[in-house]
């Protein structure tokens, strides 16, 4: 069975004051409907030409209106229509290679990656730098469009391919750096070129000493030597990046690989964690697994790419669920909505198989797929339409080898 882990309030975002007052606002409109109601009655029928009159409209009005009650209902969801209700969140974007020579799974080429900086700029999103998009979420002072662009793994084509393009831009942008890479060769960066980066904009930050997979034990390794082990690779990339002049507050999980034990980790060392789960952030958001929209190979197209863009955070009861599966190789994934104005029979969730199926209980929607998820990462994606955005969520799997092993790294 897959054990669910609802995070301490103190990892949470505080709920956005924005949100508050719209549900004041909600509550007012409700209490005073019949008041709405009858002065939109009357501004309705006093407008009305009276040769239309003639023709009976104003008793047509009237007897549809008050002898089926539902023009207050039918005024009070027009104004609902016309307010903003949890339109705001946080997007970070995440690529590796801007490059067509390196792995697929991984690149993204330089005139697509332009394409993305083109559409950010069309949308009119405002490119925030990383510390201070998280700010604007703890605070729940995020706007309608922001977006903070990440590299992870150091590679030469960030400072060949996305710096120029960045920089003419004058957008901030940050990297998630295993030290040890910097300055070995011609397929990583080097400090020199870290430091020229930073101080055009860019925030250098930890992604572990080794980029091992962390949720692995070493054979024969116990629970405790391998948390402090998890411990060392954090800190020791701290220290080392702190030695060149970068201080780092933020995380991201090679592979955006996880477990309950890691978070916690994180957390203990007063860091914010960056995931590779799709998502957007927004109030109800997990600080130590804050989401990412992975961008390389198949999934870097156009439209796709501003349905990311304009995402918002999926507003559900936080949780964190244990990604590793055991025997039931069909997970299912239990979703509380927080808001219940929300149709959440729009939700459409994709899984291995495609679209899943969705069984609603009295507290919660059950998604399960309709195969086992196979044998290495994959992940649940859940959507939301609303106008022309879309509400977002994702859940990450890990499964094992038949024969109980890791699964090698393609």
């Amino acid at each position: 069975m897959v054990k669910e882990s609802f995070p301490p309030e103190i990892h949470t975002m505080t709920r956005s004051p924005s949100e508050i007052i719209l549900k004041s606002i909600i509550a007012l409109l409700v209490s005073r409907r019949r008041r709405l109601c009858s002065l939109f009655l009357s501004r309705l029928t006093s407008a009305i030409s009276p040769p239309l009159l003639v023709y009976g409209w104003r008793s047509i009005l009237h007897r549809f209106f008050y002898t089926k009650n539902q023009a207050c209902w039918l005024i009070i969801l027009t104004l609902l229509t016309w307010l903003p209700m949890q339109t705001t969140a946080g997007v970070v974007l995440l690529y590796h290679h801007v490059d067509t020579t390196t792995p697929a799974i991984t690149s993204i080429s330089a005139t697509q990656f332009e394409k993305h900086l083109d559409i950010i700029e069309s949308e009119n999103f405002t490119v925030l730098p990383l510390n201070e998009l998280v700010a604007n979420a703890k605070e729940g002072s995020l706007t309608r469009k922001e977006v903070a662009i990440t590299f992870d793994d150091a590679f030469i084509s960030i400072y060949t391919e996305a710096f120029p393009r960045l920089r003419a831009r004058n957008w901030p942008f940050t990297i998630f750096v295993a030290p040890p890479f910097v300055n070995t060769g011609s397929l990583y960066l080097t400090w020199g070129q870290l430091k020229e980066m930073a101080a055009s904009g860019a925030s250098i930050e930890n992604h572990s000493t080794t980029h091992t997979h962390m949720v692995r034990r070493l054979p024969g390794e116990d629970a405790l030597a391998w948390r402090t082990r998890m411990i060392h690779e954090v800190k020791a990339a701290e220290a080392h990046l702190a030695e060149h002049g970068f201080e780092s507050s933020f995380f991201a999980y090679p592979y955006g690989e996880y477990n309950l034990e890691l978070l916690e980790i994180i957390a203990s060392l007063k860091l914010i964690g960056f995931g590779q789960q799709s998502g957007a952030i927004g109030p109800y958001s997990d600080l130590r697994l804050l989401p990412r929209y992975p961008l390389a190979g198949i999934y870097v197209g156009e439209q796709a790419f501003r349905d990311k863009l304009r995402s918002l955070a999926l507003p559900v009861k936080p949780l964190v669920m244990k990604p590793l599966v055991d025997k039931n190789y069909r997970p299912p994934l239990h979703l509380t909505f927080l808001d219940e104005t929300l149709n959440t029979s729009r939700l459409a969730c994709y899984g291995p198989g495609g679209l899943m199926e969705i069984v609603q209980t009295k507290q919660s929607l059950v998604i399960t797929p309709i195969r086992d998820i196979p044998v290495g990462r994959s992940r649940y994606n859940c959507t939301l339409p609303r106008g022309n955005r879309y509400y977002w969520f994702s859940q990450l799997w890990l499964r094992k080898q038949d024969d109980g092993t890791w699964y090698p790294e393609p």
